[in-house]
Parts: structure tokens; C-alpha cells; sequence
């Protein structure tokens, strides 16, 4: 796949210059004379019908190979001769699709050593782009960073060529040097420019660079969703997801995002970054809209979320559907918690027994705990004794259950204690009726002239449990 994509970008840079060997025959004035630097009067008439063959519509390479095959056969040629026939040559032979015949022909006339510098940088940089287009990418490559060190100057396509053949060979360090240079000489920049350098930063784990680029590239193209998911992805990696959460969010407000995962996704960013109202809004609009499933999973993270933002009476009926369609019963305990939350504790108690029922939650000494909580809220505290007794099974709810037990059965104590008291407060009230009616003898007084009805019955029962604890006494001493 890489091989693809590199053998891509160097096509998009491959625009040759082939106008060489025309350029090696025309002087400007003010070129120094160099001794040997003409043609015989025989040699010249071949190189002229070689170069109206070439210049002919169209062109006659063939015809032209010939001819400047005669020249190249004679052995009195002189360097600067055959120089000028391997050029021509060698043009030909692009002309003719025969790639490894024309860098032979340019590699031969730069190798006869009569060639001018500017004429030998005027070669290099097309026989270096041969080799890449050949897909020899290091002699490519090598030769064109000879061409540049020896003076040439490069534009971004040059240095971008470069840069993809070093790739190819995963020689990433060198391609770099080279993708940079072309990136900023590049005017204006086009999405290749990007995405060899962005393929660079990342295989060079270069993430805050890579991120950097990923910016530019989104500023001058919005709309990419690509490059936003990408910089939002980099974020991440850089352990910045307040910063990859907040990328996520102009997406959506752009529709950028449409996918059933995406907006899963971001409604899981809200939830994570403490807004959990916002993502189950967004959730249940969108499952709403029919963007996202209302699946058994899907249903119980948008209840969660509810619950997360302290909506319960939204998570409840969310819970039941999810409830209903659940394979176990957690989420039965879910919706029983949830209703705890909003004090309907007949429907939580009812809600958590279903759980319990259809199996398959994790701990259900917890779940005995929340039953016998409901309970005892609707002054039920035996009923709950019973389902704590059944918490105590459970090693990791004994001690809780334990703990509201000793506190159950203290409270019925102090109940005991409370109606003993009260019963002692009335009995010492009735007595005092009793004495108060033998003090006065005869005296009436209005209100005050007999026991009430109540007294009767209580100093009726006392005197009893006087005479039961005498009797019990005498037969214990016998």
C-alpha cells in the first residue's frame, strides 16, 4: 500500500525538463570559449538532420537514432562531439519511451567530460529523475542531491520527488529534510504538499509537528473530516483529549459527524468530561433522528448518562426498555436504583426483585442492601430484617448488612423502652388518681370524685402482676 502511495506522489512531481539538449547547442554571448567546443563540417550535417527529425511534427525518433548512430560509431568524434550526439540521443530515446536508453545516453555525454557545468546541471536533475521514475529511488535521489550540493536550485516539486524516493527506501530522516524544504517553497500549498509530510511526522512519531501541519491544512480546507478526526486523534496520543474533545464538538456543530460510532463517541466525550446532560441529550436526539440504534447496548449507556447527570426520571423509562430487552437482570437493578433515587420505593423494590429473578447480576448480596433499604423507607423495618439476613450471605455485604441490622433491632429496643416508659408514667398517673381518692375520704369534689375508666383497667392489671410475681416467688421457695 505504501509503495502505492509513494509511486503516486512521485507521479505528481514528475514534470521532466527536456529541453536540454536544444539549450547544450546555444551559447549565450558572454560564455567563455572553451578550445575543442565545435563541430567538424561532417559531423555537423549529421547532428543538423538529427535535430530536424527531432524538431519535425511529429518528431522522427527513430529517424534521429539512426543518424546520430552514425556519428556515434565514428572513432575521430571529439569529446565535445560526442557529448552533443549522446544529448541528442538520449532525447530521442525519451521520445521513444526507452527510459533506461536515455540515462545511459545523459550519464555518457556528462562522463565525456566536455561539458560545461551549466550544461552537466541542466542533465542531473532529469537523469536523477529518470532513475525515481525507473524506481531505482536511492541513484535517483543520490543524483539530485549531487545536482543541489553542486549549486542547482530545487523548487518544492524537486525537493517533494526527492523526499518520496528516500521514503520509498524508508529512509525517513532524509525524506524529511527534503518534504520540508518543498513544503515551504511550495506556493500555493496543495494537499499532496500535506500529505507527505504528514505521512512523515507520524512514522517519525514527530506528533506535535505532525499535529501543527494537521492545523494548516484544516485551515485552508474546513470541510476536511479527514484531517479534523486526524489532529482530534493526535490530541489524544499527546494525552490532550480536553483539546481532541473540543475538536469533536466543532465537527459536530459542522455535521461532520454522522456516523453511528462518531456520535456515539462524543456523547461519551460529554460524559467523561463531567457533562453528562449534554451528551445524553445529544444521544437521545440523535437516536431520536434514527442516526443512532436504539439497541440494548446504546439504551443502557444513554440511561447511564441520566443517571451520571442525576435525571432520574429520564433514565427510568430509558431503563425499563432497556430492562425488558436485557439478557440479564442488571439493568432491572439499574431501574431500582433509579427509582430509590426519586423515593418510589415500591417500584424500586419491585424493580430489583426482577433483577434478582432473571439472574446474571454480579453481586446480589447488594442488591438484598437496596431491597431492605426500600423497606425500612416505607416502615417496614421486619421485612427488611428478612432481606438483610439474606445480604448476610455475602461476604462483601455481611458487614453493612450487620451494621443496619444492630441498628434495626437497637431501634425496636428503644421502641420497647419507649412504651415501658410510657406505660410506667400512666400507672404512676393511675395510682395517684387511687390515693388522691383515699386522702379525700367523703370529700366530692367536681372531676375529682372517681378513677377513670382507663386507671381501673390499669391498676386492675398491676395489682395481677403483683399477685403472679408473689405466686412465682413462693413457688420458687418451695
Amino acid at each position: 500500500m505504501i509503495r502505492t502511495v509513494f509511486t503516486a506522489v512521485i507521479a505528481a512531481f514528475a514534470m521532466f525538463m527536456f529541453s536540454v539538449p536544444a539549450e547544450a547547442q546555444r551559447r549565450n554571448k558572454d560564455e567563455e570559449k572553451v578550445e575543442g567546443r565545435a563541430l567538424s563540417a561532417k559531423v555537423g550535417e549529421i547532428i543538423l538532420a538529427a535535430q530536424e527529425l527531432l524538431q519535425a511534427e511529429p518528431a522522427q525518433n527513430g529517424a534521429a537514432i539512426v543518424e546520430l548512430n552514425k556519428a556515434l560509431t565514428r572513432d575521430d568524434l571529439s569529446p565535445y562531439e560526442r557529448s552533443i550526439a549522446y544529448q541528442m540521443r538520449g532525447q530521442a530515446r525519451y521520445g521513444n519511451k526507452d527510459v533506461p536508453g536515455t540515462i545511459a545516453d545523459w550519464e555518457a555525454a556528462i562522463a565525456t567530460g566536455a561539458l560545461l557545468k551549466g550544461e552537466v546541471d541542466a542533465l542531473l536533475p532529469n537523469i536523477g529523475q529518470l532513475w525515481i521514475s525507473e524506481e531505482q529511488y536511492v541513484k535517483g535521489a543520490t543524483v539530485l542531491e549531487r545536482w543541489i550540493a553542486g549549486g542547482g536550485k530545487p523548487n518544492s516539486r524537486i525537493h517533494m520527488m526527492i523526499a518520496s524516493a528516500w521514503a520509498q527506501v524508508d529512509q525517513f530522516r532524509k525524506a524529511l529534510t527534503h518534504a520540508e524544504a518543498g513544503f515551504r517553497l511550495a506556493n500555493p500549498k496543495e494537499k499532496k504538499h500535506f500529505d507527505l509530510l504528514n505521512y512523515l511526522y507520524n512514522t517519525l512519531k514527530m506528533y506535535g509537528k505532525q499535529a501543527n501541519l494537521l492545523e494548516k491544512q484544516v485551515s485552508i480546507w474546513p470541510g476536511d473530516k479527514q484531517t479534523w478526526r486526524s489532529i482530534a486523534s493526535l490530541k489524544a496520543q499527546a494525552n490532550k483529549s480536553k483539546e481532541a474533545f473540543e475538536i469533536n464538538k466543532i465537527m459536530y456543530l459542522n455535521g461532520m459527524l454522522t456516523t453511528e460510532q462518531e456520535l456515539l463517541s462524543l456523547s461519551q466525550y460529554y460524559s467523561y468530561y463531567e457533562v453528562p446532560y449534554r451528551g445524553a441529550k445529544i444521544l437521545e436526539r440523535e437516536m431520536n433522528a434514527g442516526r443512532v440504534s436504539k439497541s440494548k447496548k446504546n439504551l443502557k449507556t444513554l440511561s447511564e448518562m441520566w443517571r451520571q447527570a442525576r435525571e432520574y426520571d429520564k433514565a427510568i423509562p430509558v431503563l425499563t426498555q432497556a430492562a425488558q430487552a436485557s439478557d440479564d437482570g442488571s439493568l432491572f437493578v439499574n431501574l431500582g436504583e433509579a427509582y430509590l433515587a426519586e423515593n418510589r420505593y415500591a417500584e424500586a423494590v419491585s424493580a430489583l426483585r426482577k433483577g434478582l429473578t432473571k439472574g446474571g447480576v454480579k453481586k446480589p448480596g447488594n442488591v438484598y442492601l437496596l431491597i431492605a433499604d426500600a423497606l425500612y423507607k416505607q416502615d417496614q423495618p421486619r421485612k427488611a430484617l428478612v432481606e438483610f439476613e439474606k445480604a448476610k450471605n455475602y461476604s462483601y455485604s455481611r458487614k453493612s448488612s450487620d451494621g443496619w441490622m444492630k441498628f434495626i433491632h437497637n431501634s425496636f429496643e428503644v421502641e420497647r423502652n419507649k412504651i415501658k416508659f410510657r406505660k410506667a408514667v400512666k400507672l404512676d398517673e393511675c395510682k395517684n388518681q387511687e390515693d388522691r381518692l383515699k386522702r379525700m375520704g367523703g370529700t366530692k369534689i367536681e372531676g375529682m370524685e372517681d378513677i377513670t375508666e382507663e386507671c381501673v383497667g390499669i391498676l386492675a392489671a398491676d395489682v395481677e402482676r403483683i399477685q403472679a410475681e408473689k405466686q412465682a416467688k413462693r413457688a420458687k421457695a418451695s
